[in-house]
């Protein structure tokens, strides 16, 4: 059987398990559409701020714009605070996105100085709240809510699966594991035996990320992880048309 597969995020049925990661200054929407032509089943938006005061702003409002973006649209929200959170998500329905991703994976200062991204995974209680109020506010516009994380904060704290569990549990129709810890960054390799355990103990669909960066890869991780998709962001860049080889090599 191909290991080119449909996968289903709430209503939403995409064409196929290959994912744009989102990265913020490069899958804006021109690249996004790009991705897709050249044959990703699916991309995220950059992450969109849940601070009110800045959603007038020229970046904020150049990544709310969906113009011309074939469906699902996703965007995903950065924040710290269960009810701006929730507000965001809301925001963003209204600006056309049909699927919410939370951000808990970023790994950059300037978002977990904050407390925002991957240092949310150091609070368990108020990862879940902001998931669950999240949940609540996408739920009567029937948007499905999605989460991205990494596989803990440092090597002697890998909680992800403790999240997963709790988040499915919260209502999130799928989960996407980096697999690194926040203190890592980019550094060393992504190993995939967190997301493996994760996607053994969840329902919803699970999806890989770290390290993906040619068409071996991608079917070594499908293969020996179980996962329902792939995730690729640093390989993509400069060759958004790594989605179409790697759909080649899954298919044939």
């Amino acid at each position: 059987m191909s290991l080119l597969r449909p996968v289903q995020i709430g209503p939403h049925r995409l064409p196929n398990n290959l994912f744009v990661a989102p990265m913020a200054g490069v899958t804006d929407r021109p690249f996004r559409v790009l991705c897709k032509q050249l044959g990703a089943g699916y991309a995220v938006s950059e992450m969109v701020t849940s601070k009110r005061e800045l959603w007038d702003s020229l970046k904020t409002s150049r990544r709310a714009d969906h113009a011309g973006e074939s469906a699902p649209i996703a965007v995903q929200i950065a924040g710290v605070d269960p009810a701006e959170m929730a507000e965001a998500a809301v925001y963003n329905i209204r600006r056309g996105a049909q699927i919410i991703d939370i951000n808990m994976g970023c790994p950059a200062k300037k978002v977990c100085h904050r407390w925002a991204g991957s240092a949310l995974m150091q609070d368990e209680v108020l990862a879940v709240a902001i998931v669950e109020a999240v949940v609540r506010a996408c739920a009567p516009h029937g948007v499905p809510v999605t989460l991205k994380m990494r596989t803990g904060w440092c090597r002697s704290a890998k909680n992800a699966p403790r999240i997963a569990a709790a988040a499915e549990s919260a209502g999130v129709a799928m989960l996407t594991v980096h697999g690194r810890t926040r203190e890592q960054g980019y550094g060393g390799e992504a190993e995939h035996d967190t997301v493996a355990a994760i996607k053994a103990a969840v329902r919803v669909p699970v999806v890989a990320n770290g390290d993906i960066t040619t068409a071996a890869e991608a079917e070594r991780v499908l293969r020996t992880t179980g996962v329902d998709a792939v995730m690729i962001g640093r390989a993509a860049q400069g060759r958004p048309w790594i989605f179409g080889e790697i759909a080649h090599h899954l298919e044939h």
